[in-house]
């Protein structure tokens, strides 16, 4: 009876240190599955950095090297108002809800005339989905979620005409080529 006790309680011993030799094998192998996830990541992340197509600004207007981005004065003006607008800047406020293919066209607009793509967010608050999303666009795009609420953009798409004496906003389903018509209307 002894015997058969010892052997009992040599099993109990036996039995966590079985378990916690399958818990480390366990823990080293999504330990070594984690870091693969990691630097397959970081490579993602430096392919993107080096194909610049996906860039994160606040207040700073740097986004564009040979695009200049004045500040708009305090005094903004709507569309309605007459304004010389010699050093303006375009932005086209959209968002990943809308059809990707209405994004392409924009984006092709936007590279034509100059002008700059904002977003406010991030798809499914991913970098890595969003920089890829965009990469599939083909063009830059601006995420400033402080450049919608400065503009008070609410509708997708939204285009503006940013200069230092004031803006112009016109919103819609319309191309970038409509609304740069608008705007000239609205200077003569």
């Amino acid at each position: 009876m002894l015997s058969a006790l010892a052997l009992l309680l040599l099993f109990i011993i036996k039995i966590p240190f079985g378990m916690a030799q399958d818990h480390t094998a366990w823990v080293l192998q999504h330990q070594e599955q984690s870091q693969s996830l990691i630097r397959q990541y970081e490579r993602e992340a430096l392919d993107l950095k080096k194909s610049a197509h996906f860039l994160f600004k606040g207040n700073r207007c740097s986004h564009h090297s040979n695009l200049s981005c004045p500040k708009p004065q305090k005094s903004k003006q709507s569309i309605e108002t007459n304004q010389a607008n010699t050093d303006s800047t375009i932005y086209i406020f959209v968002s990943f809800s809308m059809p990707k293919e209405t994004l392409k066209a924009l984006a092709g607009e936007a590279k034509k005339h100059n002008a700059v793509l904002v977003i406010r967010g991030l798809i499914d608050n991913s970098f890595l989905k969003t920089a890829t999303f965009v990469k599939e666009l083909g063009e830059s795009v601006v995420l400033d979620p402080l450049l919608f609420r400065e503009y008070n953009v609410v509708v997708v798409p939204t285009f503006i005409e940013a200069s230092q004496t004031g803006y112009k906003k016109i919103s819609g389903n319309i191309t970038l080529a409509y609304a740069l018509t608008k705007f000239k209307e609205g200077d003569e």
